[in-house]
């Protein structure tokens, strides 16, 4: 990533069912814009389960993009021993 520049990774970005639309979301998505500007990280990865289609809109509406690139997961129950 662009020499030795960190970058973010985030996995599991869930707001509690009972909360949602509330502006929690919105908040937690600013801090780690934030966090990561002043980290210097050169992007934000985000992972999120493919059927969170709802999940998907508010990450769009935050500026992330789904364009570019695709995200791949393997499972510990599914590596092969060496």
């Amino acid at each position: 990533m662009h020499g030795h520049q960190p970058y973010a990774l985030v996995e599991h970005f869930v707001i509690d069912k009972s909360i949602r639309g509330k502006g929690y979301g919105t908040m937690l998505a600013t801090y780690l814009e934030n966090f990561c500007l002043r980290a210097d990280c050169s992007q934000i990865m985000l992972l999120s389960n493919s059927k969170r289609s709802e999940a998907h809109r508010f990450f769009e509406k935050q500026g992330f993009s789904s364009e570019r690139k695709k995200g791949f997961v393997k499972y510990r129950r599914h590596l092969r021993s060496a």
